[in-house]
């Protein structure tokens, strides 16, 4: 059996080149470098050496989380460059740097400052503007009704339109004045009893408008005392930065697409997607064994009219596999939905049927200590999972409310589309009065992204096991339905000069929203075998559109 594993975090130099690769020719794509191991970090006299998956708009801005090197303590940060102009390359954060404001605790004479940026982060198709998730030192200080000081505020989304990093949403939602009176009130969770905050923002917070975040948020029910999770937006900018946030789906909201009578509420939420004045998200009611829910659009604002979010299901669980046999039903999505610059098109993965094949994931060794160590603790002998035999890329067109299949397992070498990862807060690790988030666990992921919008052509990206190796590949057209980004054990010096002379490609990465109107962005890792001279970088290439 094939182990496969990862811990989440980055794409570095000095990766162990897969046994099993075999030779491949050299991709056809002309590739720029946005930033690779020989630039030397904005604010910084170190290099960069390792990088997230990156996301691009329809402008070719690029957006990328990345890190140096130690032995001392790495700078870490979220980084931008303009690809259409070779623009210079910029920091929009840091850990180290302060957290925007709300902020008022000082730590050795200084404000709250970042600690981390624990998920990739994303832009906005049609605007420059970012979203990012930010861990940090507690960044308010209050006294209790009881006259009690707490510092609070260790986790929150951050955007920056029209430039400056700005709050987006945050754990301040019960903080009070000594009257009692909500000071943030703009950040409780909506529809929950007065005054409730939220526990953590996992994923990676979406950006449309310009000004919106859309972002999934975990919260405790203050009578139940049971955890509740949902999908919610927030527009940064009006009202002097106080506009509430508003609920789309939350524990509390009925799975729509279910027989009439049925009371099934969501179990779970996927951090969303958002395009074209919507959001896109997947909810469940178990996220680990599906029997109801699907693919759900909503549209964004409608809800600021005092009126709950009416949910459009595209694709649900049980329904209609299209192009296989009737009554092939999807039993599982998975949550990366990727949406077009237009909100037309939502590309996404699923599986289908009741086969499965056995695979062992191996804890990795490299990445965060505290994970590391937690992961080897708690699967020793490594964790074995379930993998779809049946599974594939899809497309579903929201004006004509058609879907169609874009790859599939048992076509064109196809084995596999799902990647694992071992990520969450480890127990006793980070800081300040909040739980850090949601425990470690194994994470399975699929990566399949979209550029286009009517009239021009539509095209998707995707991750997979080809005959045992990882590439990338794309769906071009109905002409060229199979297309050959880039695999591991091609050429590194085809993506990069500068890589090492003979080094191969071994590790690949793309996120949903790495493939933005022609402009397709990459993180990559390359390696000589014979010296292990490493290599890596974040790379964009331009694959103009046309009407077919």
């Amino acid at each position: 059996m094939k182990a496969r594993y990862g811990i989440g975090l980055m794409l570095a130099i000095g990766l162990a080149l897969p046994g099993a690769v075999a030779t491949v020719q050299a991709q056809p794509f002309n590739w720029k470098t946005v930033v690779n191991n020989s630039y030397v970090m904005p604010n910084s006299s170190k290099l960069f050496n390792s990088y997230n998956q990156p996301s691009v708009n329809a402008a070719g801005q690029v957006v990328f989380r990345a890190r140096s090197k130690g032995p001392q303590q790495p700078v870490r940060g979220v980084y931008k460059r303009d690809m259409r102009v070779n623009g210079p390359l910029t920091q929009i954060t840091a850990v180290g740097s302060t957290v925007p404001q709300p902020n008022n605790t000082y730590y050795n004479g200084e404000l709250a400052q970042f600690n981390e940026f624990p998920a990739f982060p994303r832009i906005d198709a049609l605007s420059p503007t970012i979203a990012t998730r930010g861990q940090s030192q507690p960044v308010w200080t209050y006294l209790l009704a009881d006259g009690t000081e707490t510092r609070v505020g260790t986790a929150g989304v951050y955007a920056n339109p029209g430039g400056a990093l700005t709050t987006g949403t945050s754990l301040l939602g019960a903080v009070t004045w000594p009257n009692n009176q909500l000071v943030f009130p703009w950040f409780q969770v909506p529809g929950a009893a007065p005054g409730t905050r939220f526990d953590q923002f996992p994923g990676s917070a979406a950006v449309t408008g310009g000004t919106t975040i859309a972002f999934k948020g975990n919260y405790t029910d203050p009578v139940s005392t049971v955890g509740m999770t949902g999908v919610y937006y927030r527009n940064v900018s009006v009202n002097w930065g106080r506009s509430p946030i508003y609920k789309i789906a939350d524990s509390t909201t009925r799975i729509p697409n279910q027989p009439a009578g049925g009371t099934v509420k969501f179990g779970s939420t996927a951090p969303p997607s958002a395009g074209g004045g919507y959001m896109f998200f997947v909810g469940l009611d178990n996220e680990d064994a599906p029997t109801m829910g699907g693919i759900y659009r909503a549209r964004l604002y409608d809800v600021q009219q005092a009126q709950p979010a009416v949910l459009q299901t595209l694709v649900g669980i049980g329904g209609q596999v299209p192009g296989e046999a009737a009554g092939a039903g999807f039993t599982a999505f998975g949550e990366s939905l990727s949406v077009s610059s237009d909100g037309r098109y939502v590309a996404y993965w699923a599986a289908w049927g009741s086969e499965f094949t056995s695979e062992t994931l191996i804890c990795p060794t490299d990445g965060n200590q505290d994970l590391i160590d937690y992961c080897d603790a708690t699967y020793p002998s490594g964790h074995a999972v379930e993998i779809p035999v049946h599974q594939g890329i899809f497309l579903y067109d929201t004006r004509n409310n058609t879907n169609k299949v874009i790859a599939k397992t048992g076509k064109n070498g196809l084995q596999d589309f799902i990647f694992w990862v071992f990520s969450g807060q480890p127990p006793g690790t980070g800081g300040g009065d909040e739980g850090e988030g949601e425990p470690p666990r194994w994470r399975a992921s699929a990566f399949p992204a979209v550029s286009g919008r009517y009239p021009y052509a539509i095209r998707v990206a995707y991750k997979a096991t080809r005959s045992g190796v990882d590439g990338i590949y794309m769906y071009r057209n109905s002409w060229a339905p199979f297309v050959k980004v880039v695999e591991l054990g091609s050429s590194g010096t085809a993506i990069d000069p500068l890589a090492p002379t003979g080094s191969v490609v071994t590790a690949l990465g793309i996120e949903r929203d790495g493939f933005r109107e022609g402009y397709l962005s990459i993180a990559a890792s390359m390696l000589e075998p014979v010296t292990s001279a490493g290599w890596a970088g974040v790379y964009v290439a331009n694959t103009p559109m046309s009407y077919q």
